[in-house]
């Protein structure tokens, strides 16, 4: 597929024009330089033309380790994509950095055109004659990525250039989108790498690494998946102090909504703390089924007892959650970490999964003989039948004499039976109480 990255130096708008073209906002945008750190794709079209739409960490020439990563990134895009964006800041004139990526794109003969940014009037078109001391071959546009000026022409120019029949990545066929949740520095891209096969985001040991959500597609063993690194959830008190980590937090929420299923990554070596559970409850509680990836096994106490222990400590501290799938990783070496696959596609089964009315009234007629509901005054709570209005996840309401009357416990007792008979281990499994209108004598 035709791939448009997004390149420049630090801080020159490539974010910002990269949600533009996206046509929502996928990157985090600052005005504090180096935001952006993993390289950032996501599809889009032009003109009934798809291509694969990359942004990446702006260029920088600095020593430090995550520079060096960020730079790693850099490059693999620029072996990558077909075409670039070349963006510039146009209120600071030609940059050296500049003139460095114009000759990094030369020598590897990547083809590109050079986007002028922050000329958002008329007033601002002469800001743009210095920079054709960068080639006088060059495709030269004046832009506002804030504003949207001109960037219509930018992507004429690149929907000319996409050959026919390009078509989308995932040709209509449905991917399993999971989402990668835990608190900093447990390992989450890290097993995003090791089922990769390369250092497709950033790894250092310095907690906070992944800022944004990063969507990468995937195939294993016949399944299509949208894996989403995302940052690492820490108290919101704490969070919240930065603004961009704040948006981390708001993203990573995000990816939890869109994910069908989320892989909880715990440090085995630091064992199940109060953060991780507060993760995988959030997750839980937006309705979507949670495999526990234990991680750093190979440096834990890998005894049998410590095992049991840590079933015992999930089943402890995680009562919430329904038989969850617990998988023993490491991530540096990739023990075990495919072994996830087959989890989700057991929750993802049960998560999408439709009971026919028929059916659900069977479980329900089950339940009320093995436990009678109660008497509630002096009438006994009658249920008159139970339908799944929804899946994703699976949604059931009882229709009831007196919903008020419906104890939480009752309720739960119910959702066991609606797994046990149907199949919804480690599947939020959700049941509303109504009362049944429009009948006479359902208050008798």
């Amino acid at each position: 597929m035709f791939t448009l990255g997004i390149i420049g130096r630090p801080n020159v708008g490539k974010s910002t024009l990269f949600n533009r073209v996206a046509g929502k906002r996928i990157a985090i945008t600052n005005d504090m330089p180096g935001v952006t750190r993993d390289r950032i794709e996501t599809a889009a079209s032009w003109m009934g033309r798809d291509f694969l739409l990359v942004d990446t960490a702006g260029f920088d020439l600095k020593e430090d380790v995550m520079k060096k990563e960020m730079q790693e990134q850099f490059f693999k895009t620029l072996d990558a994509a077909d075409f670039f964006i070349l963006v510039t800041d146009g209120s600071e004139g030609v940059h050296s950095l500049d003139e460095v990526v114009v000759n990094l794109l030369r020598r590897a003969g990547k083809p590109f055109a050079v986007a002028v940014n922050k000329v958002d009037s008329e007033n601002k078109e002469n800001l743009m004659g210095e920079f054709y001391r960068l080639g006088s071959d060059i495709e030269l546009f004046g832009i506002s990525a804030l504003h949207g000026r001109n960037v219509d022409e930018v992507l004429d120019y690149v929907a000319s250039l996409v050959p026919d029949g390009d078509g989308h990545p995932d040709d209509g066929e449905e991917r399993i989108k999971i989402a990668v949740v835990g608190r900093p520095n447990v390992g989450k891209s890290s097993l995003i790498n090791a089922w990769l096969g390369e250092e497709r985001v950033i790894v250092t040991p310095i907690a906070g690494t992944t800022r944004d959500a990063i969507d990468t597609t995937f195939e294993y063993d016949g399944g299509k998946y949208l894996l989403t690194d995302t940052a690492g959830i820490r108290k919101k008190s704490v969070m919240f102090k930065d603004p961009i980590e704040k948006f981390g937090y708001y993203r990573s929420m995000d990816a939890i909504e869109r994910a069908d299923v989320a892989v909880a990554v715990i440090d085995g070596a630091d064992g199940l703390n109060e953060r991780d559970v507060k993760v995988i409850s959030d997750a839980w509680e937006a309705g979507r089924p949670v495999v526990l990836a234990v991680n750093k096994w190979d440096i834990a106490d890998k005894s049998d007892k410590a095992v049991r222990n840590f079933k015992k400590t999930v089943a402890e501290k995680l009562q919430f959650l329904s038989s969850p799938p617990l998988v023993f990783i490491s991530a540096v070496n990739g023990k075990n970490c495919f072994k996830i696959f087959a989890e989700i596609k057991k929750l993802y089964a049960g998560y999408i999964k439709r009971i026919p009315t028929s059916k659900v009234n069977e479980a329900l007629q089950e339940a009320l003989e093995r436990h009678q509901p109660p008497v509630v005054g002096t009438r006994r709570l009658k249920f008159y039948y139970m339908t799944q209005v929804s899946s994703r996840p699976p949604y059931f309401v009882a229709f009831v004499n007196n919903p008020e009357g419906v104890h939480f416990s009752y309720e739960r007792f119910i959702v066991n039976v609606i797994r046990e008979k149907f199949g919804f281990d480690g599947v939020p499994v959700r049941l509303s109480i109504r009362r049944r209108s429009g009948r006479r004598g359902d208050e008798d």
